[in-house]
């Protein structure tokens, strides 16, 4: 039996980014971490308004 897996750049990338993120939430304090994920969240919800958006 011949299989084709087919990797997503975007899988690599999120991917990547995990662990980049696991070791910045492993090497930071809570508050640090919190601060930073609140940023995060913030910025997500704001590429989501502008992808949705007619302008």
């Amino acid at each position: 039996m011949n299989y084709t897996v087919l990797i997503d750049w975007k899988f690599v990338v999120a991917l990547g980014a995990s662990a980049v993120g696991i070791i910045f939430a492993v090497k930071m304090d809570a508050d640090a971490a919190e601060r930073v994920s609140t940023l995060v969240v913030d910025a997500c919800k704001e590429y989501a308004v502008a992808g949705n958006s007619d302008c």
